[in-house]
């Protein structure tokens, strides 16, 4: 039985080189992340592998973040979560909330992990023929999640916590006051 040898072609590329290229495209992409990151005072620090894990200021406290590359198709994949841990007469009603919301954002969409207890915001940027994003991709990325989450994580509490239904939590996070009293 013949072993395939470790320097046939992937893509034209030697394994070596299909590697390097690889790891040098996450690098470039996280390179970029971490420059945004600093210039809108997010806190961040490389994690094993191609990750880079994240803090990010929101009207209701920090939220762990985390920026991963993936590949084959090459990825930027972002995270941005808060604990929420529902009673399990809640959970229905919280996936129920999560229709309503999504259905109202332009980027990202939510998730609930009931097994973490954590209510996640999510996006993907897809890097075809491109080594990373552009800046202004991840600017727009990190102020559509804190937006995001600014406006609705109270209503998964006012669900979980208040007992209210998924139409009025996300009414009552829509809602806008003008001024201040």
């Amino acid at each position: 039985m013949d072993v395939p040898s470790c320097t046939h072609l992937v893509r034209g590329l030697s394994m070596t080189a299909f590697y390097t290229e690889t790891f040098e495209a996450a690098d470039t992409a996280l390179d970029v992340i971490e420059q945004c990151l600093t210039s809108s005072d997010w806190s961040s620090e490389r994690g094993e592998g191609s990750t880079l894990h994240c803090a990010a200021p929101t009207r209701w406290g920090e939220c762990g973040g985390m920026f991963a590359w993936r590949d084959n198709p090459n990825a930027v994949h972002f995270t941005l979560s808060a604990e929420l841990r529902a009673p399990g007469v809640r959970q229905l009603e919280i996936v129920r909330l999560l229709s309503l919301v999504n259905e109202r954002l332009w980027l990202g969409h939510f998730e609930y992990w009931s097994h973490e207890g954590v209510v996640m915001f999510r996006h993907t940027l897809p890097m075809l023929d491109r080594p990373g994003p552009e800046p202004g991709e991840i600017v727009a990325l990190i102020t559509a999640a804190t937006e995001a989450v600014d406006r609705f994580l109270p209503a998964f509490n006012f669900v979980v916590w208040a007992g209210k239904s998924a139409e009025d939590a996300v009414e009552a996070s829509l809602f806008d006051t003008c001024g201040e009293a």
